[in-house]
């Protein structure tokens, strides 16, 4: 037996339905719905079909434009990113932004993107003994440590010093001892080698 329902909820749910609106469980009760009660709800029902074939049948196909997709989404990145420009400097504070823990004793924090390149700026925090997984880049790559320690291929590197990876090259063993901080400028689609 399904709940007790408004005339307008009832109405509502004759829309969505007829729209095709209506998750799988909310389409099988309102088809109870339609089975306990009298002929007033398929007669809502029909109206909405009606009206929707009717707007179906009328609308002239739409040709959505190549790439309007990547456009749009570009634009709204770049609307969010204005609440913390000004004249054509971006300003991400110390206390802004979210720190996401990608892998055990790994975090990111997005500084910037560039969707166009898939390419961020990000930094990089790795707790005491943290690995990360080797990789390919796909793009150049950019690493600054600011503190702590890391380590890559048999080297170590300390607080101040830059790494730089060339397109296509791979990273190998990259573990920290004591632990590390890190900025980063990196393409987002690096390969994993796993």
């Amino acid at each position: 037996m399904t709940r007790k329902y408004t005339k307008d909820e009832i109405r509502d749910l004759a829309a969505s339905y007829a729209l095709g609106n209506l998750g799988d469980a909310e389409k099988k009760e309102f088809e109870e719905l339609l089975r306990e009660r009298d002929g007033s709800i398929e007669k809502e029902l029909k109206t909405f079909t009606e009206v929707v074939e009717y707007l179906l049948y009328d609308a002239a196909p739409l040709q959505v434009p190549a790439g309007l997709e990547g456009r749009l989404f570009a634009k709204i990145k770049k609307e969010k990113r204005k609440k913390n420009t000004d004249d054509g400097f971006l300003y991400v504070r110390n206390d802004e932004g979210e720190w996401v823990e990608i892998m055990n004793g790994v975090k990111i924090k997005n500084l910037y993107r560039n969707p166009e390149r898939n390419y961020a700026t990000l930094l990089v925090k790795m707790d005491p003994g943290a690995t990360f997984p080797d990789h390919v880049h796909t793009d150049t790559e950019e690493c600054y440590v600011i503190e702590g320690d890391l380590k890559m291929g048999g080297r170590v590197f300390g607080k101040g010093d830059y790494i730089r990876a060339e397109a296509h090259s791979t990273h190998e063993s990259i573990s920290t001892e004591n632990g590390c901080f890190l900025l980063i400028a990196a393409s987002e689609e690096n390969e994993m080698l796993v």
